[in-house]
Parts: structure tokens; C-alpha cells; sequence
């Protein structure tokens, strides 16, 4: 590692040893510098070279040398650059640096080095200026010499001395040359006494020199109008060097002051185009050629008749510049070596070559080059003034070569070396050990080499020479490769070699190719109004091995976006960019940058804020009128969205605060006449609108516009009569607002006079304000003839008053409507007819009978004995009851008219009246009719009491009885899920309500943590009313344990399945037991069960065991205990005769014995004498059916189960909901211990609520078309004495109080139809609730609702055919126990 240390620094210092010409790097930037006596001064010269050079100054073309100047100059060690500590003034001059180290001379650019100079102004007596008002002046300003140039300003010579600067505008500017102009002359511009005067700063120096004094004394007190003229102009004939400010200056007087504008003649104005000076200056910054040409200015005022105009010819020329700039040359020998001079400028510039430092040709008192290396050498040759080569080089050609180009404008000049080398190929830079590129960049691999001849470099890729293609090795030796494949990937490296050997680079570079990166989703464009966020997207992929890497930011307009400003944000997990509150300069182009630091993607998006224009400028009154105001502005800008147009708008003296909007005008124009009314006073403003909005307000016009006084234009308006007021005509108008005057002493003239009188009254009213006049009158509805004029102290209004025929104060009308009948009767409508007069409708009837104007009529009804609360007012006016054709004179009309807000199913009274303009007439005679039902109006509440994961209950208050609208026969429950502000489909509950004493019912198979929209509908016959709906949410969803369950009271046909609830109780979750013969297939199922946590399957095989299971489904997820086997008592019947051969034979003789037996008892009791057997009777005591139809299912995960058992459907298709069922409050955890299931069936009626339980707690299990008496009450069956029947002799007896049953010899229980199972099924408000010593209730039959049919039950239909059975109380007679019957314990 040492040697390769060592071996790297030699080749350095070899390379380093090489010599080389010198050459000026650092020298003064302009041509001249100037200094200040006093101050010192630098003209700076530094050159590189091998070996280093020695310096050499040349003042004025001859030998300066800096130490031999008394110590005033001083040359800095090491450079060239000299300092003047003191200048003087023998030190000015053409200064030149030379830097010589034997290996050629380098020349610098000449310096002029001036001191700078400031004189003073010559002396002038102070000038006094007379002029008359509204004239132009000129006052004259010579500035003096001044190196560097002064900058000239007119001031004002204050009292104290001091000097105030005259702020110019468009009246009162300077020109190019100095001089003040004076558009035109003002009073103000005597200022007083104070003298004016112009100043010549020279900033180099920090001094000024102040001109002559100038009085200016202004005669006459009106200005005179003048039209615009030429005052001071630009030459007509200018040129201008390219590059450089164009600049021209109009000045016009004239009064008012002209304004100028400008025009490109065959041409537009380019975008470096400025207007400055208010108008009056044309700046065109860095010219160009193709800016020469015509231009013109032209002045204009409003008491011009043509415009003053003025034309110049522009010409561009231009100093040198460089076309191709001459560039030093290192060659090897007997090579060639070539310099290129070319510049362009106006005129064409000359050439000059210079041979370090000397002159290539001979000159006026100068000899040129004399170098035997040139002069008349024929390996040097100089084909044209821009070339000149050398040939067949050898090592002593080294040298400095200068080049001049000038013309009249300047000069460029260039220093440049040859130098002639040999020596070994070195590789300087050798490539990297690594390099990372990514797919489809350009990477460009170091092998910077140097050698003389030039080095011929070659890459190898891994083994491979390179050659061609997308790879190009670049004259430094560097390897560049264009759109990089992942085939690039390997090592590299590069090998030079030229005559003197050659060089292979020790290292080698390994480059790895990394996977493009892309932006996949790119910005969209965005428009968006002012205040509006807008939000760009992106977001892209790179190579897996630099994703760690991978940065995203934003752009805007190429400049990097600063997210940490509160308006722009960075979300830096979607890599969005978000611009809050946007404004008009967030405009532009904003870039989404991947990279990763090896290549970049970009993606460019257009953001435009569009907002209201910003409000015009310059509004400006051109001319004002007595009639008409001619108006100008200059349109603001437009933010993104075209002005569409431009309001005028105006106020007045009168209300200053108020702008009137007077004329809308086209985008397009910028001008506008305005209307104005006399005797005012008005300024205006301008308001641009575009499609986002309107603009602020422009300035107002500093210009107050006045009119004269004239004659009112017209009288007040609207002059009417109101007759509210008794014994008064009361005469009321508009009043003229005082733009409307249009003078002074305005005042209305009233003229009133009776219709058929021949006497005329008049009235003055001097408060224009004024807006009515009482003039007293006993006479009702009687017609006047008036005329209100309007009048100042120039005249009458202009236009003659209108005479109007008003009525005098209006009264109670006499007269009452005829026949008023109600027909065609609705729920909410009914069609109502009366008859009026003819009469009433002409002049005299209403003088005569209406006392008013005759408006139309008042229907008045109201519900029967709630008038106060419910009365209603309906107007009808005349033209609704008029007939098209006219009714003849004294003809009775027929007026109709159809109601259409009546409340349903109520009795209505209903009244008509006559109605004038203030008061109604007597009513007629009451109707009274009763509307039809219709649709009901909504509840008047709905909760939520609990939520689940799948269900809600639901309860509300039913409609209030006047919103019943008929009888209720039910209510409709819908719902739909809510997502936001979206509503999904409208879904009705599976079972809708048909009693409409339910007000609570429960809304099941919901998913589980989604909103819902509930709404409810009361129903009547007629449809559904209005609907009333609750948000509620269900609850997640809840996890179902395994069941855990118990297997009881096993007997041959049937067992006893119980399990636990689990901590879920009360979710809505359902129970099922499935079966099956153990090692069967397919399971059996029973009915779902959801109340109770017992279920009894019936129907079994005696002597058989089965697989047991319960399973819990809450509506999505049925979860499945673990299985029980439990065999039914007895012995299992044969399943073949060969099988078991004796059981046949046994099982046949005892049926022939049994046969027998009973033939012989047939034969003995018919013997028996004339004995009638009595019919029997079924007992009430409600039984349970043997057999239960059982369902079966494949699989435990069978499909939905609808809507949870909301009612349960019998034969008979009754739907009956258990949901009502209240067990809320109930927590079967918390039973103590000894808590039998007597005292749970016992509680669990308790906690029903009586006035919602109806009929809804029945096993699913069995079929109800025989239902026992509801009312028998448990109770009485404590009369049976144990003695009757000995409990434990029975192994079949049901031994738990609620579930047990008793399965006796000879019992043909089975063989009825299912009867309730406990007494959970039959109503708690009906159930006997005294003690066991009190009587039992009278038998009350209970009637049960299937599909609008009334069926007696068994005790009903018992009591009716044989009442001898019961008592007087409706009690069964008691009779002993039938040892065969089956007793319900």
C-alpha cells in the first residue's frame, strides 16, 4: 500500500514538473478604473505558469516599473497586481501587465486608470421664471464635467437651507439632458417663493455640485386648456449598442396633461419592453439587433383633435463579441497546432495578432514579431485574418499568443499559450473501486489521463475490449455509457498508451446496476379557487436494494417546495403534498422527485388558483357634462379567470357611503359614459367581475363631477289610497329621493277633488319626506279624483301629474254568502260551494254592499268542540271564483272551491265570509261533515333500549290521537345501513306488526359493528304514515362460548336436554339440539329455542342410544357443544324375525291370549243390563304431545335461520313474536342455590310485561291448534291428593315441577294434538293469582286471534256441549282420578 503511495505521488510530481507557458487569470474586469485623490487604488494582475512567471508593467507603451515611484506604489509579493497608495496625477494612464517565465509572455487587457472628478457649476445669477397658468416651462440645467458621469435631479431650496427633492410625475419630469419640464404650469408650482435648482451627484466620489437658482412666479388665476404638444423629445436618430438600455423620452405639454403612448411601427414591443417616467419613457433592456426599427410616441388630451405625435429611427450596432474565442493548445511534436479569432460586431471589428505580447506585423513606430519561430518561417502561416497555425512542432514552440478584435464600440481580447510536450502516458484519475448506477441513466467511469502524444485509452469490460455502441470513450479518457442495462453490470477498467509506453489502471471498478426508479401514480392537474386546499399525489418504486434510500419531495417552478411552512405540508406516509388555503401565487409547476440518491423520476402537475380580479387602476373622469360623465381605467389583473365584465358605479354628495351600480360594460372595453342627473355632485368607481367573484372597488376618481340645477323629471309614483282609517282618505306615494330633485326648493303639489263635485282642494307638502297625506271624510268608499306633481325652484316636473281615481276609508262588508255546501269528501280534501251576488263584483255593489274593494272571500273551519286550538283561515281571492264568462246582471254566481288541508277521519265545521282589503263581513250559516280516514302521522317516539352485535330492541310511543287519521292497524319497520352520508338499501323487517297495541318488538339479523337507520311507520287500513327514524350502531360482535349441557329424565320416547347460557345472555343468541342414532350419518334438529335453556326431544327409540349436541347461533356463527351419548330406557324392538325367532314366537301367542281376554270382558259387559256407557271427557289439564317434528340438516352449519324466531308460526301460519317477552332484568347466574325450575318459571312470568305480552311465548315445538284454557291456573291442581295417584309408581312420571309429564299405562296422550308444555305459555294477565285456599276463579274462556278468526279452545267448546259438568261459577266438577288418565303435575 506504501509503494503504491509513493508511485502515485511521483507520477504527480512528474506531471507537475512539465513546463508551461504563463497565463493572466485574474486582471480588472472593466477597462476603466477610476480613483480618488487621497484614496488608494488596485489594478490587480495574477498569472499561473510553469515555472512560475515574472511580472511587467507597461504605462502608455513604455517600461513602468512600480518600486521606483516614492514608495506611493507598491507591487504585492508573488503577483503581479500593484497598489497606488497616494495617487497623483501623473499617474494616469494606459496600464498593461505582462507575466514572462522563458516559456512565453501573457498579456492583460489596457487599463485606463482617470481620477475621478466632480467641478462645480459655473456661476449664474438667480433666474426668475413668469409664466401663465395652464403653459409649459422649461428650466435649464448644464451639468458639469464629471468622471465618472453624474446623476442630475432638480431640488427645491427650503428656508433653513436645506435642499428637498422634487418628486416627478407625469406633469412635471425631467429629460434626458437635465432640464425640468413643465407640462403644464399650476399656482402651486410657485412653491411659495422657493427657488428651484438641479443637482449633479457623483456617487464614486460622494460628492454633488448644486446649479443655479430658478423662481418661478405664476400669472393669471385660470389655466388655460391647451391641447397637447411637443415639448422635449429624444433625437429622431438613434443608435444604440447591443446589449445595452434602449432608451427614449417623449414630453408633451398641454393642459389638461397629455398622456403618451407608445407603438412599434410594422412591429410589436419584445418582453424586455418597459414604460417608465408614467408613461413618457421607452426602456428596452439588453437590445438587440432584431430590436432596430421605427418607433413613435404620441401625446394626447381631452381638448386634442389630433394627436401630437413623434417618430425615431432606431439602429442597433453593436461592440465585439466572440464568435469562436481563440483556446490554448497542447500539442506533441510534429504535430500541428491551430488558433481561431472570429468576432462579430457593428461595425465589423478588426484583428490583431500578438505574439507574446508583440505584434504579429509590423506597425507605425512599432516593429512586429521577429521570432525565428514565425518570421518568415514556413511552418508558420496565417491563411486569413482569423487563423494562424504552426506546423511540424517541436519542443521549443512554446509560446503566448494574443488576439484583438475592436471597433468604435470596443474591443475583446484574448490570451492563449501553446505549449509542446512528450512524455509517458500517467492515468491521473483512475476509475472508482465501485459504482452504483441505475437502470437507464448515463454514468461516465474516471480514467483521466495525460500524456504527450495524447494517451490512447481503451475499457475492458470484465475480459471484453469495448468498443462502439452505447459506450464512448471521451477525450479525457473517461468511459461514458449511455442508458445503462442490468447486462452492464461487472468490472471495469482502462488502459492508456501512447509512443512512449503505456499505463493500465491498478484498480478495478465494479459497478452494480440498481432496478430504474419509477413514479407509478403521478400528479393530476388541479384547478382550484383562491382558499380552496389543493392536494397532489404521488407515489413511486426503486430498486429493492436502495428502497432505505428512496426519498420523495416536491417542487415548485424548479425551486425545492419548503414543506415546514404551515400552508404546505408534506404527509410523508402517502407522500402527498397538501397547499391549505391556496392563493393566486401558488400557481405553477409543481414536481414529484423520487430518488434515491443513484437516479431520480420526475412528475409535473399544473396547479391554477383562480380568484377575483384585482380591482382596475387609473379610473379617471376624461370629461364631465351636465348630462353624461365620460369615464377610463386600466384593467388589474385577471388571477386565472377572464374579467367577464365591469361595473360603473357611482355616489353623490347626497349619501356618500352609497355606491350605486349605473352601467355594466364588455370585458373588451375600458372606457364607458355615464348618465348623470342634475344638481349633483359624483365620483365613481370600477368593479371587474369574473367567474369566481367580483373584484374590490377601485379607487374613487379624484375628480368631483357637477351638474347644474334643472326642472324634476318626473312626479312621484305609486300614488294610491289605503282605507284602514275610518272617516279619512288617506292618499299615500313614493317620495323622490333627493338625486331626483334635481334642484333646490323641491316640494309636492296634492290636488284632491270628490267625483261629480266641481270643488278642488290643494295642498302644499315642502318636506319632500312626506309620503302620505289624511284628509277627513265621512262618506265610505267614495271616489276622489287626484294629481300629485312634483316641483323646485327651476319649474315644474317635466312631465304633466296623472289624475287617479282613489276611494276614501273602507268598512265592514254587509253581506254574507248563500248555500254553502261541502261534497266530494276526502280524507284531506272536500269540495266546497256557495253562492254570491253578481253585484258585489261591479263599483256600485262594492259602494253599496262590500263598503271596499271587493277581494274575495274567507273560508273558516275548525275541528268540532276544539275551535280555539284548530280554527283556520283560507282566503280565497275573487279572480278564483269569478267565471270566465262574465254572469249577466243580478245573477247569482256558484263559487267552488276544492280544500286541501284537512285532518283525516274527524268532523270539520266549516263557515264562508265576504272580505274587502281590511275587514270581513259577517260569516254564513255553520256546515258540519265528517272527513274520511286516511294514512296516520308518525309516532311520537322511537328508542333503542338494547343493542347487540345482530339486533336492536326497538320501543315508541304510538301516534298522538289526533294524528291518528283513522285506526291504527299495526305499525311497518324498515332499515338501512349507514355509511357516512350514504344510505344503503331500504329493507322492511321480515315480520311487520299487525297488533297495534305492540309498541316494542325487536329488529334481529343486523351485522354486527354497523350503523343502521331505523324508521318506523304506524299503519292504518289506507297505507303507511309518515315515518320516524333513530341512528343506532350495533355492537361488535361477540364471541359464542361451547355450550355446556346436561341430558335429563330419560325415558323410552323422549329426554330432557338443558344447558347453560353462558355470559352472552340476552345477545339474541338461539339454541337447537341436534340428534342422532349413534354411528348414523345425518343429524336430526330440533326446533330453535330462545327464551328457555331446556329443550325436550320427543319421538325417540326405546332402547336405543344417540349422539347428542347442542349448538348457539347468534346469526353468522353457529358454534357446536361437544357430544354427549345417552341411551332411551326399554329394550330395542327386532329388527328381523330370524333375528330372534323365540321373541316372535313369544310375542305371538301373547297377542292371541290378549285377543282372548278381550273378546271375553267384550262379551261380559254386553251381557251387562241396559247400563249406557257414559261419554267420556278430555280433561283440561294441558298435556304434551309425544311426538315433535324434528328437522334435519346434513351439517351443523346449515343456512340462516331468518329473523330469530320473531314470531312463531303455528299450523295455522300465526306469527306470534317471543321477542316481547321481558327477561331483561333477569340473571339466571345470580339464582341461589336450591332453585328449582318451578321458581324459574315462576320468576319468568314475573318479569313479563303484562301489557305486551300477548300470546307470545310459545314452544315452536308443538302445534296450537288445540290450546288449553289460558286462565286454568297451576294452582288448582294442588287439589288432587297424593293419594290419588302414587308419583313414584310411575318410572315414566315427569319429576321436575315445570318439564316433567307422566308417561302411565294406557295414556293416549300421544295420539291428541300438542297442548302447551308448562305454563310459560299461556298469558300472565289472565293467569289466577290468589292463593291455594282461595276459590278458584269462574271459568272465562279465551279466545285466541288466527288470521282475524275467533276458535274456541277445548274447555270453551267442553263448557258449551255439556255445561252440567261445571258449576254455577264455570268450575269443572270434581271426579276421581282416573288411574289410565295422564296427570300434569
Amino acid at each position: 500500500m506504501i509503494l503504491k503511495v509513493l508511485l502515485c505521488s511521483l507520477c504527480t510530481l512528474t506531471v507537475h514538473a512539465v513546463n508551461r507557458p504563463p497565463h493572466i487569470y485574474i486582471q480588472p474586469k472593466s477597462f476603466d478604473i477610476f480613483y480618488k485623490p487621497g484614496e488608494s487604488v488596485e489594478l490587480p494582475c495574477i498569472a499561473e505558469g510553469i515555472p512560475k512567471p515574472q511580472y511587467l508593467w507597461r504605462r502608455n507603451g513604455e517600461a513602468y516599473n512600480p518600486s521606483g515611484q516614492d514608495d506611493r506604489v507598491v507591487q504585492l509579493p508573488n503577483q503581479g497586481t500593484i497598489v497606488f497608495n497616494s495617487p497623483e496625477d501623473k499617474d494616469e494612464g494606459i496600464f498593461q501587465c505582462f507575466a514572462d517565465n522563458g516559456y512565453g509572455v501573457s498579456a492583460s487587457v489596457k487599463i485606463n486608470l482617470r481620477e475621478a472628478k466632480l467641478k462645480k457649476f459655473s456661476y449664474e445669477p438667480r433666474q426668475t421664471h413668469r409664466v401663465e397658468a395652464g403653459r409649459d416651462l422649461t428650466l435649464p440645467c448644464t451639468p458639469p464635467q464629471s468622471y465618472p458621469p453624474a446623476d442630475v435631479y432638480w431640488v427645491i431650496k427650503e428656508p433653513d437651507g436645506r435642499w428637498q427633492a422634487i418628486n416627478f410625475d407625469k406633469r412635471v419630469s425631467m429629460d434626458i439632458e437635465g432640464r425640468l419640464r413643465f407640462t403644464n404650469v399650476k399656482k402651486s408650482d410657485a412653491q411659495n417663493g422657493k427657488a428651484y435648482s438641479c443637482m449633479a451627484i457623483n456617487y464614486f466620489m460622494r460628492d454633488n455640485a448644486i446649479g443655479p437658482e430658478h423662481m418661478v412666479q405664476v400669472e393669471g388665476s385660470t389655466e388655460q386648456k391647451r391641447p397637447a404638444h411637443e415639448l422635449w423629445t429624444s433625437p429622431s436618430d438613434q443608435f444604440f449598442v447591443k446589449g445595452k438600455l434602449l432608451k427614449l423620452k417623449c414630453i408633451f405639454a398641454g393642459n389638461p396633461t397629455p398622456d403618451v403612448y407608445w407603438e412599434k411601427i410594422d412591429g410589436a414591443f419584445p418582453d424586455r419592453a418597459s414604460f417608465k417616467s408614467f408613461g413618457q419613457e421607452l426602456h428596452i433592456s439588453n437590445v438587440q439587433l432584431s430590436d432596430a426599427g421605427q418607433y413613435e410616441c404620441m401625446g394626447l388630451n381631452t381638448e386634442s383633435t389630433q394627436r401630437a405625435t413623434k417618430a425615431f429611427d432606431v439602429r442597433i450596432e453593436s461592440a465585439p463579441y466572440w464568435v469562436e474565442e481563440p483556446v490554448s493548445v497542447e500539442a506533441s511534436i510534429n504535430e500541428r497546432a491551430t488558433f481561431i479569432c472570429r468576432a462579430s460586431g457593428d461595425p465589423e471589428p478588426k484583428y490583431s495578432w500578438y505574439i507574446n505580447g508583440i505584434p504579429l506585423e509590423d506597425r507605425q513606430n512599432e516593429q512586429g514579431v521577429r521570432d525565428p519561430r514565425i518570421y518568415q518561417n514556413n511552418r508558420f502561416f496565417k491563411p486569413n485574418e482569423n487563423n494562424i497555425t504552426l506546423t511540424n512542432l517541436t519542443l521549443e514552440d512554446h509560446m503566448n499568443i494574443q488576439c484583438n478584435a475592436s471597433n468604435k464600440h470596443g474591443y475583446v481580447f484574448s490570451d492563449v499559450y501553446l505549449n509542446v510536450l512528450a512524455e509517458k502516458p500517467t492515468i491521473l484519475t483512475p476509475p472508482p473501486a465501485m459504482k452504483k448506477v441505475a437502470e437507464g441513466r448515463s454514468v461516465e467511469l474516471d480514467c483521466e489521463v495525460t500524456g504527450k502524444p495524447d494517451p490512447i485509452v481503451t475499457w475492458y469490460h470484465d475480459t471484453s475490449l469495448i468498443t462502439g455502441g452505447r459506450f464512448q470513450i471521451m477525450p479525457s479518457g473517461n468511459l461514458h455509457i449511455e442508458n445503462v442495462v442490468m447486462a452492464d453490470a461487472g468490472d471495469y477498467y482502462c488502459k492508456a498508451s501512447n509512443i512512449y509506453g503505456s499505463n493500465i489502471t491498478s484498480s478495478v471498478c465494479k459497478m452494480q446496476i440498481r432496478r430504474k426508479t419509477r413514479i407509478e401514480q403521478v400528479p393530476l392537474d388541479l384547478e382550484v379557487i383562491a382558499g380552496y386546499d389543493a392536494k397532489f399525489s404521488c407515489s413511486g418504486s426503486t430498486d429493492f436494494d436502495e428502497a432505505q434510500n428512496m426519498r420523495v419531495y416536491w417542487e415548485k417552478d424548479d425551486k425545492l417546495v419548503s414543506t415546514s411552512e404551515q400552508r404546505m405540508t408534506q404527509n410523508f406516509q402517502d407522500n402527498s403534498l397538501t397547499i391549505s388555503g391556496t392563493i393566486v401565487r401558488d400557481s405553477g409547476v409543481y414536481t414529484c422527485v423520487i430518488t434515491n440518491g443513484l437516479d431520480e423520476d420526475r412528475a409535473y402537475a399544473i396547479l391554477t388558483v383562480k380568484d377575483r380580479p384585482d380591482p382596475p387602476s387609473g379610473v379617471e373622469v376624461e370629461r364631465c357634462r351636465d348630462s353624461a360623465a365620460d369615464l377610463k381605467w386600466i384593467k388589474g389583473i385577471e388571477n386565472n379567470a377572464p374579467v367577464q365584465y365591469f361595473v360603473i358605479q357611482y355616489n353623490t354628495s347626497f349619501n356618500s357611503d352609497q355606491w350605486v351600480s349605473a352601467r355594466t360594460v364588455e370585458y373588451t372595453q375600458n372606457t364607458a359614459s355615464i348618465d348623470l342627473q342634475p344638481w349633483a355632485n359624483y365620483t365613481f368607481r370600477v368593479v371587474s367581475t369574473n367567474k369566481i367573484g367580483a373584484s374590490s372597488p377601485s379607487f374613487h376618481t379624484k375628480k368631483v363631477c357637477r351638474t347644474n340645477p334643472a326642472q324634476p323629471d318626473k312626479n312621484p309614483a305609486n300614488v294610491r289610497a289605503i282605507g284602514d282609517k275610518r272617516n279619512y282618505l288617506k292618499i299615500e306615494w313614493i317620495p323622490m329621493n333627493e338625486l331626483e330633485h334635481n334642484g333646490p326648493g323641491f316640494k309636492y303639489q296634492l290636488t284632491v277633488k270628490e267625483r261629480g263635485s266641481i270643488s278642488t282642494n290643494t295642498y302644499n307638502i315642502d318636506n319632500w319626506r312626506n309620503y302620505s297625506m289624511e284628509i277627513p271624510t265621512t262618506k265610505v268608499y267614495t271616489p276622489y279624483l287626484v294629481k300629485l306633481q312634483a316641483k323646485n325652484s327651476v319649474g315644474d316636473a317635466k312631465e304633466d301629474p296623472e289624475e287617479k281615481t282613489l276611494f276614501s276609508y273602507e268598512d265592514i262588508p254587509k253581506v254574507t254568502p248563500r248555500e254553502v255546501l261541502v261534497t266530494d269528501i276526502g280524507d284531506t280534501v272536500a269540495k266546497l260551494t256557495w253562492r254570491w251576488d253578481e253585484i258585489w263584483s261591479r263599483e256600485e255593489g262594492e259602494m253599496k254592499f262590500i263598503q271596499g274593494e271587493f277581494k274575495g272571500f274567507k273560508i273558516q273551519y275548525w275541528r268540532t268542540n276544539e275551535k280555539m286550538s284548530t280554527f283556520r283561515e283560507i282566503m280565497v281571492p275573487l279572480s278564483e271564483v269569478m267565471p270566465e264568462d262574465p254572469p249577466a246582471p243580478g245573477q247569482q254566481v256558484l263559487a267552488e272551491y276544492d280544500l286541501k288541508t284537512l285532518s283525516p277521519f274527524t268532523i270539520v265545521q266549516i263557515q264562508v265570509c265576504v272580505v274587502n282589503n281590511f275587514f270581513v263581513g259577517p260569516p254564513s250559516d255553520e256546515v258540519s261533515f265528517n272527513t274520511m280516514p286516511g294514512v296516520p302521522g308518525p309516532v311520537q317516539s322511537l328508542e333503542v333500549q338494547m343493542k347487540s352485535s345482530n339486533s336492536f330492541r326497538l320501543r315508541w310511543v304510538p301516534p298522538m290521537r289526533e294524528d291518528e287519521n283513522g285506526i291504527l292497524t299495526g305499525y311497518d319497520i324498515g332499515y338501512q345501513t349507514v355509511e357516512g352520508l350514504e344510505l344503503g338499501a331500504f329493507h322492511d323487517r321480515d315480520e311487520q306488526i299487525y297488533d297495534m297495541r305492540t309498541h316494542d318488538v325487536v329488529l334481529s339479523g343486523l351485522l354486527p359493528n354497523t350503523k343502521y337507520r331505523i324508521t318506523i311507520f304506524a299503519r292504518t287500513m289506507y297505507g303507511r304514515g309518515e315515518g320516524v327514524f333513530v341512528e343506532a350502531t350495533t355492537t361488535d360482535k361477540i364471541y359464542i362460548e361451547k355450550p355446556l349441557f346436561d341430558i335429563r329424565d330419560v325415558t323410552e320416547s323422549q329426554m330432557n336436554v338443558t344447558w347453560s347460557l353462558g355470559s352472552y345472555y340476552g345477545m339474541h343468541v338461539i339454541y337447537y339440539v341436534e340428534f342422532r342414532k349413534e354411528g348414523a350419518a345425518d343429524w336430526q334438529q330440533s326446533t330453535d329455542e330462545a327464551l328457555r335453556n331446556w329443550k325436550l326431544i320427543v319421538g325417540l327409540e326405546k332402547g336405543t342410544y344417540y349422539e347428542v349436541r347442542v349448538v348457539a347461533y347468534d346469526g353468522y356463527t353457529r358454534v357446536a357443544s361437544d357430544v354427549q351419548v345417552e341411551g332411551t330406557d326399554g329394550f330395542a324392538a327386532a329388527r328381523a324375525v330370524a333375528a330372534n325367532y323365540g321373541w316372535f314366537i313369544g310375542m305371538l301367542l301373547s297377542g292371541l291370549v290378549f285377543i282372548g281376554v278381550v273378546l271375553f270382558i267384550y262379551f261380559v259387559h254386553r251381557k251387562r243390563k241396559g247400563i249406557e256407557e257414559e261419554p267420556k271427557t278430555r280433561s283440561s289439564r294441558p298435556g304434551l304431545s309425544s311426538r315433535d317434528p324434528v328437522k334435519y340438516d346434513d351439517d351443523l352449519h346449515r343456512e340462516s335461520r331468518g329473523q330469530y324466531n320473531d314470531y312463531h308460526k303455528d299450523d295455522s301460519n300465526k306469527e306470534e313474536s317471543y321477542e316481547d317477552y321481558k327477561r331483561d332484568s333477569y340473571d339466571y347466574r345470580q339464582e341461589p342455590s336450591g332453585y328449582n325450575n318451578q321458581d324459574y318459571a315462576a320468576k319468568e312470568a314475573g318479569f313479563r310485561d303484562d301489557d305486551n305480552y300477548d300470546n307470545r311465548g310459545y314452544d315452536r315445538d308443538y302445534d296450537y291448534d288445540n290450546r288449553y284454557d289460558r286462565d286454568y291456573d297451576r294452582d288448582s291442581y294442588n287439589d288432587y291428593d297424593d293419594d290419588d295417584y302414587d308419583r313414584d309408581s310411575y318410572r315414566g312420571d315427569y319429576n321436575d315441577a315445570d318439564r316433567r309429564y307422566e308417561n302411565a299405562p294406557g295414556d293416549d296422550y300421544r295420539n291428541e294434538k300438542p297442548r302447551y308444555d308448562d305454563e310459560d305459555d299461556y298469558d300472565s294477565d289472565v293467569r289466577y293469582r290468589g292463593s291455594r285456599n282461595d276459590p278458584p276463579p269462574r271459568y272465562q274462556p279465551q279466545m285466541s286471534r288466527d288470521n282475524g278468526n275467533r276458535v274456541s279452545i277445548d274447555g270453551e267448546r267442553e263448557y258449551r256441549s255439556e255445561p252440567s259438568k261445571f258449576d254455577d261459577d264455570g268450575v269443572p266438577i270434581d271426579k276421581p282420578a282416573d288411574p289410565h288418565s295422564s296427570t300434569f303435575v
